[in-house]
């Protein structure tokens, strides 16, 4: 029979916990403050309903400011020419709602590009992009900084940024586009259980 002391007690729970990721570790922190965030684009919200994101889709495309996506499948917004910026850095995003059974948006799925992207200008890398994003993201979604997680990608790494409940997931898709999923770590944590 072992016999552990107090401090073989502490080495054992030292090892269990150096064992969790970084990411693991934000996560359960995160979750544990109880704090909610639930914004996403263009003032919607997490906990709206499938036909509020229809609404809203339906009053921006009115107003010209988004259009239809590839075959309708996402809704698409293009990056206004701005006067001070770099033109050739606009981008374009396509995006759509992450739904739960109820038709409840619990997140939103997006994918953007640079419009000027070809595979021989390195300025418009994914790795650019990725970093544009994780700038964009970082102000406009203040508190924690973005650390690495792997996704196990092929080619490409992941970040992620935990606030509260919601996570923003940022990663290459291919060459030319970068995906970013805003979630709610609540619903996706209580579906696995």
């Amino acid at each position: 029979m072992i016999r552990f002391g107090i401090s073989g007690v502490f080495i054992v729970i030292a090892l269990f916990i150096g064992c969790k990721s970084d990411y693991t570790r934000m996560v359960e922190q995160e979750l544990a403050s109880g704090m909610i965030y639930d914004s996403l684009i263009f003032g919607m919200k997490m906990g709206q309903t499938r036909k509020d994101f229809y609404a809203v889709c339906w009053d921006l495309n009115k107003q010209k400011l988004i259009s239809e996506g590839p075959g309708n499948l996402t809704a698409k917004y293009t990056e206004p020419e701005d006067v001070v910026k770099d033109k050739l850095y606009r981008k374009e995003m396509l995006f759509y709602g992450i739904f739960d059974e109820k038709d409840t948006m619990r997140g939103m799925d997006m994918t953007y590009y640079y419009i000027a992207w070809s595979p021989w200008d390195k300025r418009f890398a994914v790795d650019s992009l990725v970093e544009d994003l994780k700038n964009k993201y970082e102000t406009e979604y203040p508190g924690n900084k973005f650390i690495a997680i792997d996704l196990d990608l092929p080619k490409y790494k992941a970040i992620s940024k935990i606030d509260g409940n919601r996570q923003i997931l940022i990663y290459p898709k291919s060459e030319r586009e970068v995906a970013v999923k805003i979630e709610d770590l609540r619903h996706r944590f209580k579906k696995s259980n």
